[in-house]
């Protein structure tokens, strides 16, 4: 027997071994590879998720809701210019400047942008229900020399259209004014609104469910 048979042997097989080892580590190699190739697209697709869920919520609630995520209250303090025109019309009929006569003689002849001009709201967001934001609002309202003068001169103009003669006017004006200028010591005076204000695809607001009512100061 040739002593030096085994060893050639052992020298064949050591290439084998290192062939194994080779393919092994392609395999591993692969493995890590598309490992790798698969975490990009699920990244991918996580954030591609994340964007759908926030244009679902801007499409449910409406982009006015990241607004107001941002600034609280934005969406009454934005509203309150419209919403004092609706309230005022509720407004004024809890308004008494001294008498009935005055107070008629005032609503109706008193310019609309001065008689607005007297009252002055601060608004809070009570609650955001989707699109539409519950407010609550204290009114004030502040006489101006302007809006006495234009007042006085409506109490005047009232009694002289109602009187058919001198007498009968003295009768209206004088008494009409003394309790106007009465009254004027008891403001400001303070109301109480709740209403609930939804912004418009057009951009305009929609006030609904107004509701005024005396709040005192004293």
């Amino acid at each position: 027997m040739n002593p030096s048979r085994p060893l050639v042997g052992a020298s064949a097989a050591l290439p084998l071994d290192h062939v194994a080892a080779s393919r092994s580590y392609e395999r591993s190699s692969n493995k890590r590879s598309k490992s790798r190739r698969f975490r990009v697209p699920a990244l991918a697709n996580g954030i591609f998720g994340l964007l759908v869920l926030a244009l679902l919520f801007v499409f449910l609630y409406g982009p006015d809701k990241l607004v107001e995520t941002v600034s609280p209250g934005y969406m009454c303090n934005q509203s309150a210019s419209e919403a004092i025109k609706v309230v005022r019309r509720d407004a004024v009929g809890l308004l008494s400047f001294g008498d009935f006569l005055a107070t008629r003689a005032i609503n109706l002849n008193v310019p609309a942008p001065l008689l607005l001009s007297i009252f002055k709201m601060d608004t809070a967001t009570t609650r955001k229900v989707g699109r539409v934001t519950y407010c609550t609002g204290i009114v004030t309202i502040g006489l101006s020399p302007e809006f006495e003068a234009a007042a006085e001169q409506a109490i005047i103009d009232y009694a002289k259209k109602e009187a058919k003669d001198e007498a009968r006017y003295k009768f209206l004006a004088e008494p009409t004014l003394a309790a106007f200028r009465k009254t004027r010591g008891q403001f400001p005076q303070a109301l109480k609104v709740q209403y609930s204000a939804q912004i418009l695809d057009n951009g305009n607001w929609s006030i609904q469910d107004v509701s005024v009512n005396p709040l005192s100061t004293r």
